[in-house]
């Protein structure tokens, strides 16, 4: 029983961390700064809870590297997109913003551009995340507010195909109202495989970092 309420905790964390951010992405006056210390403060709360995944990259990434269970992450993707499609229902119904088609393209404007900017923005996602976040490195707080200035900053350059989970959930929503398809599915595709190749690229990095790290922790050790 206790097993089934800690997996409750972790999937609602998931499902509201998203749901909060991409409302607040979402809403008003859209300010890039305001989205930042959002997800800044929902990292800060879920990394105690679930790990504060957040975004489908990072599950889908720790998934590929055998660090999460295919059964667990499957359920926390779930969760993620049920979160990010609650966000566009509360921002359009609730709040009466106008919610645009899903993006066809990253915002840049060669396609190449688009697929190294996704891949750079879930590197540089997965880095800040492993290296403050994962095993409460530097403390959740100071974990949680690196990563909300990394959302300011890809908020404030425009480019917001980061989160393949808000991606789907804006095309899920806008075809919900329209009543028809309103996801481009000839580009659909990058918006899951660059962010996670980049966020697979963060995670064999550090690893190889930590891996070097420990080889000369066993040279010291064995020359002592």
């Amino acid at each position: 029983m206790m097993g089934i309420n800690m997996d409750k905790k972790k999937l609602g964390m998931e499902f509201f961390g998203v749901m909060v951010i991409v409302m607040v992405a979402h809403s008003g006056d859209q300010h890039p700064m305001l989205t930042g210390l959002t997800a800044g403060l929902m990292y800060t709360m879920a990394m105690g809870i679930s790990g504060g995944h957040l975004n489908p990259a990072i599950t889908i990434g720790l998934m590929a590297t055998k660090k999460m269970d295919a059964q667990e992450g499957g359920q926390y993707i779930a969760a993620q997109i049920l979160g990010a499609v609650a966000a566009f229902l509360m921002a359009d119904i609730v709040l009466g913003e106008s919610i645009a088609n899903a993006a066809e393209t990253g915002g840049a404007i060669e396609l190449w551009q688009d697929m190294a900017a996704m891949t750079f923005a879930g590197f540089i996602l997965m880095i800040v995340w492993i290296t403050t976040l994962d095993d409460n490195k530097t403390g959740f707080a100071m974990g949680g507010f690196a990563v909300g200035m990394i959302y300011w900053m890809l908020e404030s350059s425009g480019f917001t195909a980061w989160n393949p989970g808000a991606h789907l959930a804006q095309g899920i929503w806008t075809s919900i109202m329209a009543t028809e398809l309103t996801i481009d599915l000839a580009t659909f595709w990058m918006f899951w495989i660059f962010p996670t190749v980049g966020i697979l690229l963060g995670i064999v990095l550090w690893e190889w970092f930590e891996a070097e790290e420990e080889a000369k922790t066993d040279v010291v050790e064995a020359d002592e």
